[in-house]
């Protein structure tokens, strides 16, 4: 059977083309990076034609997977009404697996591209990057299956780097690349030495919140420095933010910081301290005293130059929450909270066709704040709302990869979508259709007009 080239589109009656795909090509398509379709080739993703015409129609197939939560069987229908393929429900399945190194380099590709918000943010000279991860399930995991690491670029309003991993891969600044003058700003999850060497080691900065125990400090003359006694000191003198400089070392190497303490609210305190008692309440341990103490400061270390005083430290911290704000605005949007796929293969390729889904939406978003600042001049009152503003985008990216089609369409093709329609056999009857069968088989008469009367 002759086979077209990759490269060869097939003709397209025009009504289904204004029906399904018009908003795809005119306006997703041109975001995507030039060489889509030769990496596509490289990374072994669209290697034979087949039922599928072109790499675009690929990615199309999986957003709209990826996006709607679709199965492989409900993709297959969708994918006959769309107008890109009909492939067995096991076709997609292989062609999924296929496509992970893909997708990441995708996402790499579109992660690379600057997006401006702002005049302003083109102009800056460092780069302010909040680091986190999260977790995602997949059906039948453990609810920790998968972790996204994220980079945010705080002034760009976007991500820049993600790297997908499963649940043996820990938390580290290491994900990263980084630049000479950037500022990371984690957690406590990243709150140690080896952190501290990661990014000094690029000539980058970092603010991370610590804990003493597990991220030793030392004094000029190498002595161990007491963080307990110093915070007694602090808090009788009511000092608020108060710093320390000394060194941390690790490998033979010392690096110069600054451990800045800031005493929490009373209520952040009373918070903080009640979530601790729960966590070893639930692990069934003993809280000790000086855990409750700890609980009720930020103990910050940052290796930034003494121009970042102590309060602009603690205020660029509290920005650090942007990022979490991020992670759920992406869990809620995309609906991410458990991912569809039983296999690595899948579930790899099912979050990086998530995260490319959020890179173009936030390419859409970058466009709509643009026109909305021409449209309506900056108001500190009523600043624009970045979750409203990515949930448009977000819907209106859907919309585009899903296409539309009239109901006249859905029966011209149901010859092709019987297959996807129907039930496989299976052990189990489906009841419905037993209850149906019975009732056809019923010898039971129907009523005459007289019994329904009475």
């Amino acid at each position: 059977m002759p086979v077209r080239d990759k490269h060869t589109e097939p003709p397209t009656p025009a009504q289904l083309a204004g029906l399904t795909g018009a908003a795809w090509h005119d306006e997703v398509v041109p975001l995507l990076p030039p060489d889509l379709a030769e990496q596509a080739d490289t990374l072994g993703a669209f290697q034979r034609v087949r039922e599928v015409p072109t790499p675009t129609d690929l990615l199309r197939a999986l957003l709209a997977f990826a996006l709607d939560g679709l199965s492989t069987r409900s993709l297959g229908a969708w994918a006959v009404l769309a107008g890109v393929a009909d492939l067995s429900e096991r076709a997609w399945r292989q062609r999924l697996g296929q496509s992970r190194a893909w997708l990441g380099w995708l996402l790499g590709a579109l992660l690379a591209t600057e997006v401006t918000v702002t005049p302003r943010v083109a102009d800056r000279g460092r780069r302010i990057r909040l680091i986190d991860a999260t977790r995602l399930a997949q059906i039948g995991g453990t609810g920790d299956d998968w972790r996204v690491h994220l980079s945010y670029d705080l002034l760009a309003g976007r991500m820049d780097d993600v790297v997908v991993s499963d649940r043996h891969t820990a938390e580290g600044l290491a994900h990263f690349t980084f630049r000479p003058g950037d500022i990371a700003v984690s957690d406590g999850g990243y709150g140690y030495r080896g952190q501290v060497a990661t990014a000094r080691t690029a000539r980058a900065d970092v603010v991370l919140r610590i804990d003493p125990r597990t991220c030793p400090l030392v004094d000029a003359a190498g002595q161990p420095f007491d963080v307990e006694a110093w915070l007694g000191e602090v808090e009788r003198s009511r000092t608020a933010p108060a710093e320390w400089a000394g060194w941390c070392s690790i490998h033979e190497q010392r690096h110069a910081v600054r451990l800045i303490a800031s005493a929490l609210p009373p209520e952040q305190r009373r918070r903080a301290r009640r979530k601790k008692q729960r966590r070893a309440k639930q692990k069934g341990r003993p809280l000790s005293a000086r855990t409750l103490r700890l609980a009720g400061w930020w103990l910050l270390l940052t290796t930034l130059d003494p121009t970042w005083s102590a309060t602009d430290t603690v205020q660029l911290y509290q920005a650090r929450w942007q990022v979490e704000l991020l992670f759920k605005r992406m869990k809620q949007l995309l609906r991410a909270h458990t991912i569809r796929a039983r296999t690595r293969a899948a579930a790899e390729a099912t979050v990086r066709a998530l995260l490319v889904a959020w890179a173009l939406q936030e390419r859409l978003a970058a466009t709509t704040q643009t026109a909305l600042a021409v449209l309506r001049p900056a108001d500190p009152a009523r600043p624009e709302s970045l979750w409203r503003v990515a949930q448009v985008s977000l819907i209106t990216l859907a919309q585009a990869v899903r296409g539309r089609w009239t109901l006249a369409h859905l029966h011209a093709c149901l010859p092709r979508l019987a297959r996807f329609l129907c039930d496989t056999p299976r052990r189990r009857p489906q009841q419905a259709a037993t209850v149906r069968n019975w009732l056809e088989a019923h010898p039971g008469r129907a009523p005459v007009p007289e019994e329904v009367a009475a």
